[in-house]
């Protein structure tokens, strides 16, 4: 009886060793995945890199400020009217970069309208009845960019006639919702980045005037935008929910399975088993530090659904654990007798 018994140990140790192992395995591969590529960019104070050129126009580099302190003057009347002119003319340092020209929006998941450069693409986003929040799907526009040379951008908005020109010429006709702009809400308009820091501009701009009823705003002029020497970099990393599209909702469910083995190792890293309780609490633990070092590294969002559907993929593996571990009790008791 006492070799039967030391025999278990023995086997029960080993089984707890083995799922050590694979949980630091399973920390290590969820780890990579949550963090990859690992490009360092916590909070900090940095100094900003919009500088003014002496023929006045504004250069953007890789940290980029410029931005109005509160809602732009325009904004109520445009909401009301449904009209609204914006042109550009910019300098694109290459045609390798994928950010915002201008944006009006009040974090980074919810935007009024966007203008940005896609490599050589020209792509508007517009909040309207029928996007979502950040205006998507965007209008794209092929070829829009030159590298090193002056381009123009006039986009017109008059109660739901949409017209997009590129250096002078029409490249984009639509026609929405005439009250398309009554969703706007209040936000922030900003150059050359997003309002809350992701994706710099990197480039010249000599002109960024917004034409609204009353108001002819350019933006590049002395005074029209705070550009101060240095700024707290804080970029939204935050968001409540995935998009609501099927790959969305893909993802949320790869959250769940990714977590389940997590939750089941837990377990059954000692003899005796770890209780549910601690377990899930441990399995939550570390999704709440997965998501919280995100924050650490650039190009990398923490999703609040995710985390969620983490803790009941990791307590699904704990109840699984538990039951398997009780029936195996079971098994054992009834040997005995």
């Amino acid at each position: 009886m006492a070799r039967e018994r030391g025999a278990d140990l023995r086997a029960r140790a080993s089984t707890a060793g083995v799922c050590r192992a694979a949980l630091l395995g399973m920390v290590l591969v969820l780890t990579v995945i949550a963090y990859y590529p690992f490009s360092w960019s916590p909070p900090r104070v940095v100094r900003n890199e919009v500088t003014r050129s002496a023929d006045g126009s504004l250069r953007f580099g890789t940290m980029n400020y410029a931005r109005t302190p509160g809602p732009p003057a325009w904004l109520q009347e445009v909401r009301a009217s449904g009209t609204i002119q914006i042109e550009l003319e910019v300098y694109p340092q290459s045609v390798q970069q994928d950010a915002a020209l201008m944006i009006l929006a009040s974090d980074y998941w919810h935007g009024d309208f966007s203008i940005a450069q896609v490599n050589s693409e020209l792509g508007v986003w517009l909040r309207r009845p029928g996007s979502d929040a950040k205006g998507e799907p965007p209008f794209i526009i092929d070829r829009a960019f030159r590298p090193r040379q002056w381009n123009s951008v006039n986009l017109i908005l008059r109660r739901g006639d949409l017209r997009i020109d590129v250096d002078g010429r029409t490249r984009l006709t639509e026609h929405l919702a005439a009250d398309s702009t009554s969703v706007w809400t209040p936000g922030l308009l900003a150059l050359g980045d997003e309002v809350h820091g992701d994706g710099p501009w990197q480039g010249e701009m000599r002109l960024a005037e917004v034409r609204a009823p009353g108001y002819a705003v350019d933006y590049v002029r002395r005074g029209a935008l705070s550009i101060p020497e240095r700024y707290f970099y804080f970029p939204d990393r935050d968001e409540p929910f995935p998009p609501g599209s099927g790959l969305g909702q893909l993802y949320l469910i790869v959250e769940v399975l990714s977590f389940v083995p997590v939750g089941f190792l837990i377990v059954w890293v000692r003899r005796p088993p770890v209780r549910p309780i601690p377990a899930i609490l441990l399995a939550a633990a570390l999704a709440v530090v997965l998501a919280a070092g995100k924050f650490l590294f650039d190009a990398r969002r923490e999703i609040v659904a995710d985390t969620v559907m983490q803790v009941v993929g990791a307590l699904l593996g704990v109840l699984l654990a538990w039951r398997l571990t009780r029936a195996k009790r079971t098994t054992a008791w009834l040997r005995r007798r």
